[in-house]
């Protein structure tokens, strides 16, 4: 049985268009980790990447063949779409960053944050108003006082990838392909584009911001970093890594006329921009493909242009507050709900109701499907005081 909210994600609404960008605090690296191929959790940076252009990458007598090596490239293991929140909660289980922690009035350990979730769900609720036709379920646990979010697949998004076309997954490819051109294990040496492209691999960063009043940590794979000499990634440091200018590396097709522009900036720049605000990444380094897949340019977008360029299409404002709306709903939904099984789920399908839509799955007899593991309650109550 489903309740409705409140939360309308329609950009028309003139409360939604009149309403001012929301407070909310420089995102801040309080950590990382790295992911191998195999999906091995990695407290080190052995997966961070420099950004290594091609020389003459200004000029347009390009030739990155994207399409090397899309027979022998190895996808993410099986195992990866059970996943969950894992990695962060073994992020913060490993942390030895104790500030993460806090003592409450009654002498228990808590997250200092209200939410725990991943980048890309903030993105997704983000783009909400303007991306209305794109369902999705998120689902939520309320546990010692912090809310964690994991998004949980639609039926749609299930079979678009079980029918997804050989195309489709080269276009996908591209993507992996033009980093494996531009980033590279030390600043200055050439790629190695004949080796497999290793789509398992990632390098991950934990960040904290206030949004609307709502404390949130949050992981986010992160490209590569501009740097000259290379760094220790066996005892980097936050600090380290703080210092250093992230870049977000994407790869498009190449305009060719003023409705491929416009449809450029309509459709794709709020992912973009919802992206890379979340992390503070000002600077994304773009290929220009043909249709054949060959990079011919490489060019620099910063993050305030794509802003300016995109206002006659969508609204910062609005996205941002649209997820604010979102996450303020879900903590009067839950109220002092403190169950690690007891999951509230949140819908959006406009083909079913206009607004968000919740149940609890507890009550529908789905309690298994609490993705909070025991080994993660467990260590947080280990840290509790003995009574």
């Amino acid at each position: 049985m489903y309740s409705v909210t409140t939360v309308d994600p329609d950009p028309r609404h003139p409360a939604r268009q009149s309403k001012p960008f929301p407070t909310i605090t420089k995102p801040n690296l309080v950590g990382f980790f790295s992911l191998n191929h195999d999906r091995t959790y990695d407290s080190s940076a052995v997966q961070l990447k420099y950004l290594t252009l091609p020389p003459g990458s200004r000029t347009t007598d390009l030739q990155l063949d994207l399409n090397e090596g899309f027979e022998i490239h190895q996808p993410k293991p099986c195992s990866s779409k059970e996943e969950k929140i894992d990695m962060l909660l073994t992020f913060i289980r490993q942390s030895d960053q104790k500030d993460l922690w806090i003592t409450t009035e009654q002498g228990h350990r808590r997250l200092k944050h209200g939410f725990v979730c991943f980048r890309g769900l903030l993105r997704l609720i983000s783009c909400t108003p303007y991306d209305w036709k794109t369902s999705w379920i998120v689902q939520a646990i309320r546990y010692r006082g912090t809310i964690y979010l994991c998004e949980k697949p639609t039926l749609d998004k299930l079979e678009s990838e079980r029918n997804e076309t050989e195309q489709q997954k080269r276009f996908c490819y591209y993507g992996f392909k033009f980093e494996q051109h531009i980033l590279t294990d030390r600043p200055g040496i050439r790629p190695d584009t004949s080796a497999p492209v290793m789509l398992g691999e990632e390098f991950c960063s934990m960040f904290d911001t206030t949004l609307a009043g709502h404390r949130l940590l949050y992981g986010a794979e992160m490209d590569g970093i501009v740097a000259n000499e290379p760094l220790d990634r066996d005892r980097i440091q936050v600090d380290d890594l703080r210092r250093c200018e992230f870049v977000e590396v994407k790869v498009k097709r190449k305009e060719t006329t003023q409705r491929q522009v416009d449809n450029f900036y309509r459709y794709k720049t709020k992912n973009w921009w919802c992206q890379s605000f979340l992390v503070n990444v000002q600077r994304l380094v773009v290929g220009l493909r043909d249709d054949e897949g060959i990079v011919r340019e490489i060019t620099d977008m910063k993050l305030s242009d794509i802003q300016r360029e995109s206002r006659p299409f969508w609204s910062p404002a609005v996205c941002i507050n649209f997820c604010a709306d979102f996450l303020s709903e879900v903590v009067r939904v839950m109220g002092e709900t403190d169950d690690s099984k007891k999951v509230y789920q949140f819908e959006y399908d406009s083909r079913a109701s206009r607004r968000v839509r919740y149940r609890v799955l507890e009550e529908d007899g789905h309690r298994a499907s609490g993705f909070l593991p025991d080994w993660y309650t467990r260590h947080v109550e280990q840290m509790q005081p003995k009574l």
